[in-house]
């Protein structure tokens, strides 16, 4: 288990600045080709599919309400908001849809602007991280850099105090920090774009306030964006780059996780927990992740070297493991190599 201070590499084990250049193994021409075919109509259906969930979830709680059907509705939209993040980031990847611009806007509008993002803003962030992942040219990596929460292996209740934090709220500062920084880089869109986006947000409360349903957009959006998503999308930030085992090389950057069918619905839906193959061969769209995984599961040396865990709870095990055994180890290391201490 990787047991740094810091979610830096040691100098003499970082990987390549550039992460594409460093992936040890190689799929045909054809392989590829067939795998990064895009299907329109899927992405269509998909996105219908979220969105339509998420009015009828609203509906049957308000129809049966009581509070143990309203917690579930909590999770069940919070899992569904996770799901159109990560439509919108294939849609960041040109993945959804063959036509540029058809792309581009529809990823903002009904993906991206819902979640208080843009997807503008994050293509920028993403790419970099694709590029240069983990190091300090990555955004994701260096963002968490003095942040102890991204520190592991931690002790069990300090992890569960973490999560509990996020569930209860108290950690969307995190998710609020990410959507300022990527603010920022509105700087560089046209005045058009600026007054579209936030034209958008006037419109959505405007229509609401109009039907005296406020209330319905506080508990039924932002309540479970700001509670269960910010929870499982920590969940799943933590299973893509953090407490791996691994070789100093690509196959050590990142992992992926076997999902059980109530992970698939309530934390990681759209293939999502295949994250490794994504970082490999980011022109597969989101529904052929699948097929990939098999695919490389089939050479032997993508399936000896993979970091690959069996669950979501298993990946939360692999973030405590030795964790009392460690700690000597870690103290150790401060006063060896105090300059890992700037997490």
């Amino acid at each position: 288990m990787n047991i740094e201070l810091t979610n830096e590499c040691p100098p003499e084990n970082r990987p390549s600045d550039d992460f594409a250049g460093s992936i040890p193994i190689r799929l045909s021409r054809e392989e590829l080709r067939d795998l990064s075919e895009l299907s329109p109509r899927r992405s269509v259906f998909h996105i219908a599919a979220e969105w339509t969930l998420i009015v009828a979830a609203v509906y049957l709680c308000q129809r049966f309400f009581n509070p143990v059907v309203y917690l579930l509705t909590v999770a069940f939209i919070g899992a569904r908001q996770h799901a159109l993040l990560i439509l919108m980031h294939d849609g960041v990847h040109y993945r959804l849809f063959r036509g540029r611009r058809l792309n581009d806007w529809i990823s903002e509008i009904i993906l991206a602007w819902p979640n208080l993002i843009s997807a503008r803003a994050y293509l920028k962030n993403h790419f970099a991280h694709h590029r240069y992942l983990n190091t300090s040219q990555d955004p994701d990596w260096a963002r968490r850099q003095g942040d102890d929460s991204w520190v592991f292996p931690k002790h069990w209740a300090r992890l569960a105090l973490l999560l509990l934090r996020d569930a209860s709220g108290l950690g969307s500062i995190y998710y609020l920090k990410l959507a300022r920084r990527l603010l920022s880089k509105d700087a560089g869109v046209s005045r058009g774009f600026l007054a579209a986006r936030y034209g958008f947000y006037a419109a959505v409360i405007a229509i609401f306030a109009w039907f005296g349903a406020l209330h319905l957009l506080l508990m039924y959006w932002f309540v479970p964006f700001f509670t269960w998503m910010i929870m499982i999308f920590r969940v799943r930030s933590i299973a893509e780059h953090s407490a791996i085992e691994g070789r100093a090389n690509a196959y050590a950057q990142t992992r992926s996780t076997r999902a059980s069918v109530l992970e698939h619905i309530f934390l990681a839906p759209k293939n999502v927990n295949y994250h490794i193959e994504h970082h490999f061969y980011p022109s597969v769209p989101f529904y052929r992740l699948p097929q990939l995984h098999r695919l490389l599961m089939s050479k032997l040396e993508f399936k000896d070297s993979v970091h690959l865990t069996s669950s979501y709870l298993g990946v939360l095990r692999e973030c405590v493991r030795n964790s009392h055994s460690t700690a000597p180890r870690i103290r150790q290391a401060l006063r060896l190599h105090p300059s890992r201490a700037q997490v």
